[in-house]
């Protein structure tokens, strides 16, 4: 059963809805105006910033060295519905997120988030995995002439949220890094702790905090080109994804952990 506090249901709740609300006409008026793509996903990390201040949750990054500025793919272990808004608020480019095809179809916000880009999910894995490939291929042909956004494919690789108090993370599911692999993009692993705290699973109680995000040093298909076929490189640059996210994870943990 999802649990709501009184606090969520007067004020968080409402005040998320009525932000929605305004950045949807906002997005109705750019599309008039005929505003660019890159102008129009700006209204997205507007959105992400009056939420933040809203929740009273504070983004601490490290490592924004290694976000490269190039098409890539984005992996973070999942910890809450506010490691979106965290991922936002920390990338400057366009964050495309994967989202279930049912959030689509939710009034103002489904067709908002369909504008922005963001890709739909459906519940055949094999259907999913080939949107997510031409989502890849779309990407790595972007021209980033004029100052334009850097697209990044952003992915949750365990499929879903953590329960863990302790933020194990689980299994990473393998498409996703065959997808890599075939269309050459570098995996940028972020390692997220805090979100779950705030915003456990299966509650829309937001509880005020700090979510730590660690950008650590990316992963290129490239360097895999001598290990076997696409199925051995993508199942190594998975392991090493997960390795390098969860060293990164016990390094937020020892540091900001109580």
């Amino acid at each position: 059963m999802l649990k709501f506090s009184l606090k969520s249901a007067l004020y968080q709740v409402p005040g998320i809805i009525f932000f929605i609300f305004i950045y949807r006409i906002k997005i109705e008026c750019d599309l008039l105006r005929k505003r660019s793509h890159d102008f129009i996903f700006g209204r997205a990390q507007g959105f992400t910033n009056r939420l933040l201040k809203l929740l009273h949750v504070e983004i601490e990054v490290s490592g924004m060295e290694n976000l490269i500025n190039r098409p890539a793919i984005i992996c973070q272990n999942h910890t809450s519905i506010m490691d979106i808004p965290a991922i936002l608020n920390m990338v400057k480019g366009k964050s495309l997120f994967c989202a279930k095809v049912e959030l689509f179809r939710i009034w103002v916000f489904g067709k908002g988030i369909e504008i922005l880009g963001m890709i739909k999910v459906h519940k055949d894995d094999k259907k999913t995995w080939k949107v997510l490939s031409e989502a890849a291929k779309k990407i790595k042909e972007t021209e980033l002439d004029n100052e334009a956004l850097t697209p990044y494919l952003v992915v949750f690789p365990e499929g879903t949220r953590t329960k863990d108090k302790d933020y194990k993370m689980g299994e990473f599911k393998r498409g996703l890094f065959s997808i890599a692999v075939k269309h050459n993009l570098p995996i940028i692993p972020i390692a997220t702790y805090g979100g779950l705290d705030i915003t456990p699973k299966g509650a829309w109680v937001f509880s005020k905090g700090t979510i730590y995000e660690k950008v650590l040093e990316p992963l290129y298909p490239e360097d895999y080109e001598g290990v076997g076929g696409i199925k051995e490189q993508s199942t190594k640059l998975q392991n090493d994804t997960w390795k390098r996210i969860n060293d990164g994870l016990s390094e937020l943990i020892k540091t900001h952990g109580s």
